[in-house]
């Protein structure tokens, strides 16, 4: 069974807060790194008051009150998960109060919940925090049951020198009160949030070019598919605050949600003594007793009414109780099941009776969350266990007993945690690898997260040793996916069922972190279209559980009426970027651009993750006869605090202004709607070779067809991802064919502790042929390349 604290929060949040280590319920002893003079002095009013707020928390609280902390699977770095301030039994009968520590009460608004732990808790009628000098504050309890329930953190509003206590009304005896944050607090203070990026440096000049006298065709692909790529973390027809139509209306359709089947059907969320509920089949011990599906007939009606053309993904999770493995010594928090046939049989029920009920299932159904990492999959890192083997054979069983019974579902995973490769020499990609080769034939795709830090300088964390997939990492990582497929000679889709951002704050920061990251990942996703098949950015609709969450689009008032957050802003900019795709590129390669022809308006994106602010001097290619007429722009930005949302015309193409981190789409409109017919067509060809320490001159080989080479070749690009223990100190040098390509001076990544990065390098196409010899040659030892490709462009 599912731990205690695991059992408090049963709800999405512990598919994100994974717990590789958790200290013991005592005290922490923790101080605050302390920054240096000149980085307080450029955080501002805001960012100074953060810090010296995170300092008392560190040093103060921490070391004075009980407290437990873990480390993100995600981003590896510690938390704070809990601070208790009241930890002995108080019997409330009538009334009774418990103070809350003014040096607590200040960090308040940093958690999520006061939680209330005890006996006889359903007899707690009603709290409120009283102050002598601040009046009451009436709370609402939450996930109420006899032994715990929860308060709202950020309804108690506390202020600055007013002291408050709890009052209890009603029965009960209260064990614990802890202040939670089931996402967690970094016990680090991160600085970057509060430092405008980029005020350090010179504004540099970059050319963005576009070609509009043609067609972008990936893959075969032109038009833009706004489905799979303009999503929002939910599941049809859950949006409790029925705002599923002014979603629609913007562009964004449900993408993805978990099926937590212990909770939904065996405990019922707390009402399985109240509630008809899943047990154990008695004639078949371990698997679940089918009655349960025949005499609850309409209960599975939770994809009613949805469209049948809509494609979405689920994911079952926490298999139930009674299909516990039992072993001594491994905990099993979010129910890794023994039998695979047991958990499948159940899978395969679960799935007729949603189609019985409502007419459809989802498309796509990943079998277990984030199971790459020892809180989901209870196997891992336990000595005698082929973890690994036995996560693919749990993948192959249900893919093929849900294949059996339902053939036009499509069964994956692992929607991957941490799928950080190049970690551990990548020990971490050797175990994906192996576990793609484990279930080749058998799954129709495969699924990973992608978690982006909290900064406003991704390019600078680089130096910080943290890992940036918007610096790379995810390309390289969705590379290497694609060139094992090649190896295997297995094509399926890629879904990345998870993308977003880590410990966000709150506030127009953490509204901005969220959206600014998203886009960070979008504007590579949309040059992806022949590989991924969906992504889901980590932004919600309403939270009920949470109704002030920093990660929702929707927040509610205390009267019920709901209000958008600043998070709309995502919505906001790509509600009308539709079309087709057309030709861009950027003299700079931390300035990302993808462009699209819709009617007489080109629409162009443009990003940047440098570390400078830039200046584009944009350039558009048209088509005879036709010319620009205006041009407008929208993008969020973040400025001195407030995150605002702009639109606003441009008058000079030539010096487009854009800030560090921002995205913004820049609307052309032309004299005439332009008579396109040529097509430039991209395909991407892999070297089978993945993760290849590279010591000196290293070899890859790419085939090419001979189809493709017949074509008119118009341009060809190699691309290579390149790690190394911090950073190069030299170069590298790249040959095509016995032809010398490139020089690549890499020593600008000295210092960055975990580099790893893409290159790409345009060659003469006429140098490629059927079988091509990839030479890399570094001037330096200890460096890996992670996969090697071409992309070809013919007409």
């Amino acid at each position: 069974m599912p731990t205690l604290w695991m059992e408090y929060f049963n709800d999405w949040r512990t598919m994100k807060t994974l717990i590789l280590k958790t200290l013991c319920f005592i005290a922490l002893s923790a101080s605050a790194g302390e920054l240096g003079p000149d980085v307080v002095e450029q955080l501002g009013p805001a960012g100074r008051k953060a810090y010296n707020d995170h300092r008392h928390l560190v040093n103060v609280v921490m070391k004075n009150y009980p407290n437990k902390t873990e480390v993100q699977v995600n981003a590896q770095y510690e938390k704070l998960t809990k601070v208790f301030f009241s930890t002995n039994d108080v019997v409330v009968d009538g009334e009774a109060s418990i103070p809350v520590p003014p040096e607590v009460a200040r960090h308040s608004q940093l958690f999520r919940s006061f939680s209330v732990e005890g006996e006889g808790l359903l007899g707690i009628s009603r709290v409120d925090f009283v102050s002598d000098n601040d009046g009451f504050r009436e709370t609402k309890m939450g996930q109420h049951s006899d032994k715990r329930f929860l308060l709202e953190a950020v309804l108690a509003n506390f202020k600055e020198g007013a002291t408050y206590k709890m009052v209890f009304k009603g029965k009960g005896t209260i064990k614990n009160i802890y202040l939670a944050n089931w996402e967690g607090i970094a016990t680090e203070f991160n600085p970057s949030p509060y430092i405008a990026p980029g005020l350090d440096k010179p504004i540099m000049n970059v050319d963005v070019k576009v070609d509009a006298r043609k067609y972008r065709s990936i893959g075969g692909i032109c038009e833009l598919q706004r489905d799979r790529y303009f999503r929002y973390y939910a599941s049809p027809n859950m949006d409790r605050a029925g705002k599923e139509p002014y979603f629609k209306g913007k562009g964004f359709l449900p993408g993805r949600q978990i099926e937590k089947l212990s909770f939904l059907l065996e405990d019922r969320y707390g009402a399985a003594d109240r509630m008809p509920h899943l047990i154990e089949d008695a004639a078949r011990p371990g698997y679940a007793d089918p009655k349960f599906f025949k005499e609850n007939k309409g209960f599975f009606w939770r994809f009613e009414g949805v469209d049948p053309d809509l494609t979405f993904a689920m994911c079952f999770d926490n298999w139930p109780s009674f299909m516990e493995p039992g072993v001594n010594g491994i905990a099993n928090t979010t129910g890794t099941p023994k039998d695979y046939e047991a958990a499948t049989d159940l899978a395969v029920q679960y799935l007729k009776a949603q189609v019985r009920d409502s007419g459809r299932t989802a498309t796509w159904w990943e079998v277990k969350n984030e199971c790459d990492i020892q809180m989901e999959w209870m196997w891992h890192g336990q000595k005698g266990y082929d973890s690994w083997k036995m996560l693919a054979d749990f993948h192959n069983t249900m893919a093929e007993g849900i294949h059996a019974a339902l053939p036009d579902v499509k069964v994956g995973g692992p929607a991957s945690a941490y799928i950080q490769p190049h970690l551990g020499q990548f020990n971490i990609w050797k175990n994906h690898k192996r576990f793609m080769e484990l279930t080749k034939g058998k799954v129709d795709f495969y699924s990973h997260h992608f978690y982006e830090v909290s900064s406003n300088n991704t390019y600078k964390e680089q130096w910080n040793g943290r890992n940036s997939y918007a610096q790379g990492i995810m390309e390289c990582t969705l590379d290497l996916v694609k060139a094992q497929m090649t190896a295997m000679d297995y094509e399926v889709p890629i879904l990345i069922t998870e993308f977003g951002t880590l410990n966000a704050p709150r506030g127009d920061l953490g509204y901005w972190v969220h959206v600014k990251n998203v886009n960070n990942l979008m504007l590579n996703l949309l040059s992806r279209p022949q590989d991924v098949e969906m992504c889901v950015p980590f932004i919600l609709t309403f939270m009920h559980w949470d109704p002030h969450a920093t990660e929702s689009f929707i927040h509610m008032y205390d009267d019920g009426e709901f209000y958008k957050t600043k998070n709309t802003y995502l919505l906001d900019l790509w509600d009308d970027y539709n079309g087709k795709r057309i030709a861009s590129s950027s003299s700079h390669r931390k300035i990302f651009t993808h462009s699209l022809i819709d009617g007489d308006t080109l629409k162009i994106a443009l990003n940047n993750r440098s570390d400078q602010r830039a200046v584009v001097s944009l350039s558009t290619k048209l088509p005879r006869g036709v010319k620009v007429v205006s041009a407008t722009r929208k993008m969020p930005v973040y400025e001195k605090g407030e995150m605002k949302f702009i639109e606003e015309p441009v008058n000079d193409l030539s010096a487009v202004d854009i800030g560090v981190e921002v995205t913004q789409l820049i609307y052309v409109k032309l004299s005439k709607t332009p008579k396109l017919k040529a097509v430039q067509n991209e395909t991407v060809w892999y070297a089978p070779d993945t993760a290849v320490k590279a010591n000196g001159e290293t070899e890859f080989t790419i085939i090419i067809p001979k189809r493709e080479l017949a074509k008119k070749r118009r341009a060809a690009t190699l691309r290579i991802g390149l790690h190394r223990l911090g950073g190069f100190e030299k170069g590298a040098s790249a040959f095509v064919n016995g032809k010398k390509i490139a020089t690549l001076d890499l020593s600008y990544s000295q210092g960055a502790q975990k580099f790893f990065d893409f290159f790409e390098m345009e060659f003469d196409p006429s140098l490629l042929e059927e079988t091509n010899t990839i030479k890399i040659l570094f001037d330096e030892a200890d460096a890996f390349i992670s996969s090697t490709k071409i992309r070809l462009i013919t007409e």
